[in-house]
């Protein structure tokens, strides 16, 4: 096994140059997949971290001199385990693994591996966390503060907001969103989804409304060339984190002492008629099946 204490220090410039051309490469062929732009940054910048190890571990490293036990090293070496602000979360690390599994899959598919080095790393799989979005009441006082506030910058976040929970659009549809997507008339947002498609999603009277009036002051806000619906303070296209940004902003205005995401926003909470049935109150119909054998019974022969 190779230590890594006992590998001199070697300008590692060139072999870098040749993995960026495969890691460029693997990427490539993700965006021709339609995977979304996170999910490219994400692989890029994990294997990056992976590959930079590998090298330190073996300066003279080629594609094809990657073995199962160098990426066991690799995954579990301090560079990996370990970050600036301490332990590498469990999710991380599962990510990290992931995108070497899909590398050197795709590595292997392509012909540039006989074998695949990565087929023994193992995914556990990770505990689900419940959910977090705002209650009802909640919501009420989000949007009762929202209304309070008469600038274009609070009646754009307004409209942001109102838009994330009348059609649980994610943030990167809400963000690709442009001026043409909306059409009042046909009572509906095209709203381009994961992997390429469009989607449509109607939208209710109360937002129709809302949009027609925010439209009206959009137009002026920008030329006639920018399309995007949602513009940041510098008249271009409003970014991810800065809706974020300002989803965090209103909750704290609101007295919501809570640490939610835009994505929170997809996930209302159940109704007291939406949750699913237990105890007593089950329905009558599959009380009566738990003791009813469904199969009809044979006749004797005669």
């Amino acid at each position: 096994m190779l230590n890594s204490s006992n590998v001199s220090i070697v300008s590692l410039a060139p072999r870098r140059a040749l993995l960026a051309s495969h890691l460029e490469s693997f990427l490539t062929k993700l965006e021709a997949d339609a995977r979304s732009k996170h999910t490219i940054s994400a692989y890029r910048r994990d294997l990056s971290r992976v590959f930079e190890v590998l090298e330190s571990l073996h300066p003279a490293l080629t594609i094809v001199d990657v073995t199962a036990g160098l990426l066991d090293q690799a995954l579990t070496a301090p560079a990996i385990v370990n970050t600036n602000r301490g332990q590498c979360s469990a999710a991380s690390l599962h990510r990290m693994k992931a995108a070497v599994k899909s590398f050197f899959a795709w590595a292997t598919d392509t012909g540039l591996l006989a074998e695949n080095p990565a087929r023994g790393v193992r995914l556990k799989r990770l505990p689900r966390k419940p959910p977090k979005f705002l209650t009802h009441t909640e919501k009420r006082k989000l949007l009762k503060e929202l209304k309070g506030r008469n600038t274009p910058l609070n009646r754009r976040d307004r409209v942001m907001i109102e838009v994330f929970l009348g059609t649980g659009i994610r943030l990167g549809e809400l963000v690709a969103l442009d001026v043409t997507d909306v059409d009042l008339d046909a009572k509906h947002l095209q709203v381009r989804v994961k992997g390429g498609s469009v989607e449509v999603k109607f939208i209710k009277s109360d937002l129709r409304s809302l949009l027609r009036s925010y439209l009206k002051e959009r137009r002026r806000q920008a030329p006639p060339d920018c399309l995007a619906l949602f513009l940041s303070n510098r008249v271009s296209r409003i970014s991810d984190r800065q809706v974020a940004h300002r989803l965090r902003h209103w909750l704290r205005k609101a007295g919501i002492a809570k640490s939610l995401s835009p994505h929170s926003l997809r996930h209302p909470p159940l109704r007291s008629d939406q949750r699913p049935a237990c105890g007593p109150t089950r329905p009558r119909t599959q009380r009566h099946l738990d003791h009813q054998d469904l199969h009809p019974p044979r006749r004797r022969a005669t």
